[in-house]
């Protein structure tokens, strides 16, 4: 664990002035005045980071609405088994993709004094990087193919790896957006392009191209991506490969790239466990079941992932703010997310009948088990790059090693119940994970661990109190009734029950909640 200090990399004098910024700095002003020069300082932080949330909500949530709507078409289209070479490409791939750049585009995002020197330096990093990664997916395809006993994944493999070229590109203009809160631009590019593919991949699965047109719309989009980002952030600068002074970026980079190297391993390790121990349709099953599972915080992270961590780093120097920011973050998200986790576990039967189709029906218990599974993962992943952003990256680096130790020795353990007792192994492993990511922000800030734990606490009760709720009145509903009546019914009580609680027992997070919106 490094120090309580910030990190130093890249300090100039006013960094250096901002650490101090709490201390009064003019002896003439008293304490109030220095209270309300603060205030009036955060305002503007405040005014950026909910405008970068409004854009990216607007413009994401439209796109997800048809990506929604396109994703859940293409999964009638498709075969388990389709989804589950899908899932082993993509686990592969995904490992080394997360080696590649986000380690060191985060150094241009948190670095606020980087020079053009270093940015060309960091941008021949991400080249080198990415060339080898397409490489060794390239030599590895056989090899994983035969692992697997999937002669398929060969050209599966060969074709995805080409996902490296653009990516390589795209990483410097988004990081520079990024720094700037310019979700503007970045959500107005996200949504043409994940539209755009998502349209190609349902046009390609109505064809009856199969796996191959997950496969090409993942190329496609990431292509469109990198065309759109060069255009309204272009950066054409040759590229550098000397690095020398350049070994504290070095280290922050090739640390937070090691450790989202860490996050592949144990964020796809359920994936290779599955399909090395239970088969390929089996995988298929648990991964549309996760899918689904996983849609709230996916989409939630697409909206509030690329504003989190700059907006930590903008307070990182002082701990006493960006720690209130994270606090009333935690409240908000647990408030929000974990309702629609609770409910979709209680309504997974429906939700597989009507949305998925029949012959996905054994997806119904493993995605009510994993929606349980997966309802604290809002709250990591807002506090995970809240470590970064203010310097102590070490203890997160600690976090994702812990993670990826305890996650596939459950689902190891899991697996000997089949694909419920992998599903289960969630219940377990992600609040142990949670809790030990909150005791290092609590030794980082100086603060209790139950002091973070707490805004959890009632809205887990309310949550838990809608979820029996719709049990109860799903055992009640006639034998006959249509499906879409049934879900209706079950979704409208769920609302009923946790508002009425909200009104009750976390009034002044509903208003805050309002407040947000207005």
């Amino acid at each position: 664990m490094i120090s309580d200090s910030p990190s130093t990399l890249g300090r100039s004098p006013t960094d250096t002035c901002a650490k101090h910024s709490r201390c009064p700095a003019d002896p003439t002003l008293s304490e109030q005045q220095h209270q309300d020069r603060e205030a009036e300082q955060a305002v503007p932080l405040k005014r950026s980071v909910l405008s970068a949330v409004g854009w990216a909500g607007g413009t994401r949530f439209a796109a997800q609405l048809a990506n929604w709507a396109m994703t859940l078409v293409t999964v009638r289209l498709l075969r388990p088994q389709d989804y589950g070479l899908m899932a082993i490409t993509m686990a592969v791939a995904g490992f080394l993709a997360s080696t590649s750049a986000i380690g060191f585009a985060n150094v241009i995002v948190q670095n606020r004094r980087i020079t053009e020197e270093e940015c060309r330096a960091v941008f021949g990093v991400i080249l080198v990087i990415h060339a080898a990664c397409l490489v060794v997916l390239c030599a590895v395809s056989p090899l994983i193919a035969w692992f697997y006993g999937e002669p398929r994944l060969v050209a599966l493999l060969l074709v995805a790896s080409l996902m490296f070229i653009p990516l390589a590109f795209q990483a410097i203009p988004r990081a520079t957006l990024e720094k700037k809160f310019d979700l503007k631009t970045t959500s107005r590019v996200d949504l043409v392009a994940n539209i755009s593919g998502g349209a190609l991949i349902l046009l390609l699965a109505w064809s009856g191209a199969g796996v191959w047109s997950l496969v090409i719309g993942m190329l496609f989009t990431a292509l469109l991506k990198t065309i759109g980002l060069s255009v309204v952030a272009p950066y054409f600068e040759r590229p550098s490969f000397t690095f020398r002074n350049l070994s504290e970026i070095l280290l922050f980079g090739g640390l937070r790239s090691v450790e989202a190297a860490l996050w592949a391993v144990y964020s796809a390790s359920d994936v290779f466990i599955i399909g090395r121990l239970l088969g390929s349709h089996v995988l298929g099953i648990y991964s549309v079941g996760r899918v689904v599972a996983a849609l709230p915080v996916e989409k939630l992270m697409l909206v509030i992932g690329p504003v989190v961590f700059p907006a930590f780093a903008q307070v990182q120097h002082d701990r006493a703010g960006a720690l209130q920011y994270l606090e009333k973050g935690i409240r908000l998200l647990a408030f929000l997310c974990l309702p629609v986790f609770f409910g979709l576990a209680a309504t997974a039967p429906e939700i597989v009948e009507l949305v998925l189709g029949p012959h996905w029906s054994e997806a119904a218990t493993p995605l009510a088990i994993l929606a349980l599974g997966m309802a604290l993962r809002p709250i990591g992943a807002l506090v995970s790059p809240f470590l970064v952003a203010i310097g102590e990256y070490v203890a997160s680096f600690k976090n994702t090693l812990f993670a990826t130790i305890l996650f596939p020795l459950a689902f190891i353990v899991g697996s000997h119940w089949g694909l419920i007792g992998v599903c289960a192994a969630w219940l377990v492993a992600y609040p142990l994970q949670l809790g030990g990511l909150l005791r290092r922000v609590g030794h980082a800030t100086k603060v209790p661990l139950v002091k973070l734990l707490l805004p959890l606490l009632s809205p887990l009760v309310g949550a838990l109190i809608m979820f029996g709720a719709v049990n109860v009145v799903s055992g009640m509903l006639p034998a006959g009734l249509g499906t879409k009546t049934a879900l209706a019914a079950l979704i409208g009580t769920g609302a009923l029950v946790y508002l009425g609680y909200a009104a009750v027992m976390l009034r002044p997070v509903l208003a805050e909640v309002v407040h947000l919106l207005r």
